[in-house]
């Protein structure tokens, strides 16, 4: 059945060249508490958008999170980044894991919005992140829209126009280094 769901959110999926869905996610402060702004894709009109999505509890996107930092310290200044914080991958209380448990990284699945920022918070201070952060509603309709899930990476132009996706995680190096690039190519043509 999961693979029959990832299938189907996957044929609706922006590719490269689609226009990018609209979204609504609420930002979050640097200290990962609700502010009650909300942002979509409108909000980037112009500005090149360097979309992010993923969970504490997913640990490829833990153990991938320092390359994110660094390409988000080298572009950050040219470039629009935005994490939305998605459902978790491993929950408590649904696909459990190991390694999750060595991690001090348990959580259930949030059942509100106030809970989903307080497990994002937990993550925005023990990996010091700096980049800007949003949830995603508890229906999952950025996640959804974007078959986001586990974890994904997008670029979208000014324009709205998607030009760089990769494919659903967990990555490989392979697949970072390849949306490290496409960025410092966005940015070189950001102007």
């Amino acid at each position: 059945q999961y693979i029959a769901e990832r299938e189907a959110r996957e044929a609706v999926a922006p590719r490269v060249g689609d226009t990018a869905p609209d979204f609504s996610v609420e930002l979050l402060t640097a200290t990962g508490q609700r502010s009650g702004t909300h942002r979509g894709l409108k909000d980037y009109r112009g500005r090149t958008l360097v979309l992010m999505f993923g969970s504490y509890t997913c640990p490829i996107y833990r153990a991938q999170f320092e390359c994110f930092r660094e390409v988000y310290e080298r572009f950050g200044d040219r470039l629009d980044f935005l994490t939305v914080y998605v459902k978790e991958e491993h929950p408590e209380d649904g696909w459990q894991l190991e390694i999750n448990e060595r991690h001090d990284c348990v959580y259930r699945q949030p059942v509100d919005a106030d809970a989903r920022a307080a497990i994002a918070a937990d993550f925005i201070e023990r990996y010091s992140v700096a980049m800007p952060m949003a949830i995603d509603s508890m229906s999952n309709a950025t996640c959804n829209a974007y078959s986001a899930d586990p974890e994904r990476l997008y670029i979208i132009d000014g324009t709205g126009v998607v030009q760089h996706r990769s494919e659903p995680g967990p990555f490989h190096l392979d697949a970072v280094q390849a949306w490290a690039a496409a960025v410092a190519d966005a940015a070189r043509h950001s102007g």
